[in-house]
């Protein structure tokens, strides 16, 4: 059953960016008085329901007037944009805000193998320690695995709708738990929602999203009913998890063969893909079920045009 809903004031920044659009539109759905800090020469446009203002990330004087009085502030930065949290994480102390959502969003950084072989996750840690040690606000840390929509997309999982050719890692039927960018939204507005005593239950802890508990072969099949196809459509090949690990770990390894190390990762067995037993309480959240197949037949056709 889901809870009461609390409406709470919160400051998005990043919020035309991939998870940062997804966010808002859920922020303004839920009810939520949603306020945008972007900077000048910015080009996005935001709906009139959200108060925008618009200044120098670095400057204690426009950020700590904004934030007093907000509840949340969600930092939904690129990747390369990391070190940018440090001035609106201090900033955000000074105003006394309760709440910071950190650049996290990615796979399972309690997750110790994980972690030995990818560092995507213990770069992200330096915020939050930062966070602890102003002692005024707590972090809340999203885990939602590589995107669903964006992964599909580039053909990250190995399923490539367009070339219809999938590289499966071993047996292709390990499961884990993957996110779609609207459900990573739609959970993150929910669970601001919640009540103060079951909000607080997730300071300074990370909360789990999930949209699909599937394997490759699940993405495998519900890309091929998206399309009408059969196997004998596709190019089907075996990839060996173990080796793509170790060519990560050489050290002449370019960045995209160890950043592909977490797509192996994430689809190898006993290395934190699979959170399923940590996913968040969707009935709390007041979320039905997503589906796949309806998810891929509009990716297929959006790939196809």
């Amino acid at each position: 059953m889901a809870s009461e809903k609390t409406i709470r004031n919160v400051t998005l920044i990043g919020a035309n960016g991939t998870v940062g659009a997804p966010i808002l539109s859920a922020l303004l759905a839920t009810g939520h008085n949603t306020t945008v800090l972007t900077r000048p020469g910015s080009s996005a446009n935001f709906p009139s329901a959200v108060t925008v203002h618009v200044g120098d990330y670095n400057d204690e004087n426009f950020v700590v007037p904004n934030l007093k009085g907000q509840d949340v502030l969600i930092l939904a930065l690129g990747y390369t944009a990391h070190d940018v949290q440090i001035p609106l994480i201090k900033a955000a102390a000074k105003a006394g805000v309760p709440y910071i959502v950190p650049c996290e969003f990615g796979s399972d950084p309690t997750h110790s193998k994980m972690n030995a072989e990818t560092h995507l996750m213990s770069t992200k840690a330096p915020y939050r320690k930062l966070i602890e040690d102003l002692g005024v606000s707590s972090w809340i840390g999203v885990v939602n695995n590589p995107w669903v929509e964006f992964s599909i997309r580039l053909g990250l999982y190995g399923i490539d709708l367009k070339k219809k050719s999938a590289a499966l890692y071993d047996d292709g039927n390990v499961k884990g738990n993957f996110t779609t960018l609207t459900r990573v939204g739609e959970s993150l507005a929910s669970l601001l929602a919640l009540p103060d005593a079951e909000l607080s239950k997730y300071k300074n802890e990370f909360v789990y999203f999930s949209s699909f508990y599937v394997s490759q072969r699940d993405f495998l099949a519900s890309a091929m009913r998206a399309t009408g196809t059969t196997e004998k459509d596709w190019s089907i090949t075996s990839v060996s998890s173990d080796q793509v690990l170790q060519a990560a770990r050489e050290p002449s390894a370019d960045i995209t063969t160890r950043m592909m190390t977490l797509f192996a990762l994430v689809f190898k067995e006993g290395y934190g893909g699979d959170y399923n037993s940590k996913v968040v309480d969707y009935g709390k959240l007041g979320l039905a079920p997503e589906d796949l197949d309806t998810l891929m037949k509009s990716l297929a056709h959006e790939l196809d045009q």
